[in-house]
């Protein structure tokens, strides 16, 4: 008998697709009708165009699925805060921010201030980019320490509140609330402070004001600068609106790093320059403060701002390895005015101030003006313990002979000088500790029991700061 191999291929075949089991003999074969076969191929045909619509519907479905994806904003949340981007990556936003809780304990009885614990800062931080090239920042503070030179519209709540266009990294332009670019302590965020307090040179710097200038990315190009105009906050002072006057501040900085993109360890850290700001103000003046916050320095009410004001401030930081330096010299040159009787109406009174602060990481971490990681953050599964640093600070505040004693109260000293140590703990990016010891000492003042300049202040500081 003669077989026909093709039909028995079909017939197996169909009965495969079909799923079910046929037995085929040979002799049977010849048997199976042409019809019967044509059938069954046609059906085998069907089944081919249904599997390849199946696996064209998959595809499409899966090209969907891909589409909606990349349309769909990513969302994650970690050490940095909650981060929101827009799937074209042109819309980024953070929610982040800080709480520092802090403790003051006054070494000398007769000390007028209470040991105390406070909300130092509570400061609630929404920042990102629009379109690409617009950055915004948006940064409150509702602590019970907030402490400002100024108490005018928001400034007891609002400290940034700006817009940064980056039309260019080397030219770009910042409208709003923001940190006056004088002080290089005070450009520091107050959550990478290396001592509690800022220092005395700091108190000689404005610190959040209102206006625009034009500036480069900071300390990530070998030549920082900035220059704007600004209603023209007074000493540590904070300006949301300008009521005193119609005067505004005219404040430059140029800083270089000449060796930050250079091959030379021992150098790439370096950064030195000058910056001043120079205006008219009227109305209040600066009171001074310990690191305690105890104020030893303030004017009469009699006297005030009346006239131009100019600051000059030359500044320097050193980091290699774990070993950094924050050093700088402020002047503040101010004309004022006095109603009080038998005193000259006018004078102009120069004040200066200088600090030199010095940390190094026991743990061996590369230490930065910036933000500090711990290589080992701490864990006691892991075994890390987080960052460990000792620091050290001298610094002084000098107020003009001429004040005294016309047009300054009775309880004022003329000069303060302090020195502190401090221990600072990173358990991992989002916790620190700090642990401070300062001592301020005085020359004049008054020496009446319980006052502020009568004896010198020792006091502990600690805080515990947490991100989120």
């Amino acid at each position: 008998m003669k077989h026909n191999p093709m039909k028995i291929r079909y017939l197996a075949l169909a009965a495969i697709l079909l799923g079910a089991p046929v037995y085929i003999s040979p002799t049977r074969a010849t048997d199976i009708s042409s019809e019967d076969v044509n059938k069954l191929l046609q059906r085998i045909d069907e089944l081919e165009q249904k599997v390849k619509v199946l696996e064209r519907n998959r595809e499409v479905d899966q090209e969907i699925a891909t589409e909606k994806s990349k349309a769909a904003p990513t969302v994650s949340l970690g050490s940095n805060g909650l981060l929101v981007r827009s799937a074209d990556t042109n819309f980024v936003m953070n929610i982040h921010g800080y709480a520092q809780v802090d403790g003051r304990f006054y070494l000398n009885d007769r000390e007028t201030a209470n040991d105390t614990f406070l909300l130092r800062r509570v400061r609630p931080i929404i920042e990102g980019t629009v379109y690409d090239k617009f950055d915004y920042r948006l940064m409150l503070d509702v602590a019970t320490g907030n402490v400002t030179g100024s108490s005018a519209a928001n400034n007891a709540l609002i400290d940034d509140a700006y817009v940064n266009a980056r039309f260019f990294n080397q030219f770009q332009v910042q409208v709003g609330k923001y940190k006056s670019p004088v002080g290089l302590e005070r450009l520091k965020s107050t959550a990478d402070l290396v001592f509690v307090e800022t220092g005395f040179a700091t108190q000689l710097t404005p610190n959040y004001d209102t206006g625009v200038m034009i500036h480069n990315a900071l300390f990530n190009t070998p030549v920082n600068y900035a220059i704007g105009i600004f209603n023209g906050a007074g000493d540590a002072g904070s300006d949301d609106l300008d009521v005193s006057d119609e005067g505004k501040d005219v404040v430059g900085r140029l800083f270089l790093q000449p060796f930050l993109n250079r091959d030379v360890d021992s150098l790439r850290g370096l950064g030195f320059g000058v910056a001043g700001s120079i205006g008219h103000h009227n109305g209040p003046l600066a009171t001074y403060k310990t690191a305690g916050q105890q104020t030893f320095f303030s004017y009469s009410t009699t006297t005030t701002a009346n006239g131009s004001q100019y600051r000059l401030d030359p500044q320097l930081f050193y980091y290699w390895g774990p070993f950094g330096i924050l050093s700088e010299y402020v002047l503040s040159s101010q004309e004022v005015r006095s109603t009080a009787a038998g005193t000259p109406p006018n004078a102009r009174f120069n004040n200066t101030a200088w600090q030199v602060e010095a940390s190094y990481l026991l743990t061996g971490e590369q230490n930065t003006f910036k933000t500090i990681n711990p290589l080992h953050p701490f864990g006691p599964v892991n075994g890390g313990w987080g960052a460990f640093e000792l620091a050290l600070r001298v610094q002084q505040l000098s107020l003009d002979k001429d004040a005294f004693p016309k047009y300054v109260t009775s309880t004022s000293a003329k000069e303060a000088t302090a020195w502190g140590v401090g221990a600072n703990w990173y358990l991992n990016r989002n916790v620190k500790l700090n642990l401070d010891y300062e001592a301020t000492s005085f020359r004049g003042g008054s020496k009446v029991k319980n006052a502020v300049t009568a004896h010198e202040e020792h006091v502990i500081l600690s805080r515990v700061q947490f991100s989120f």
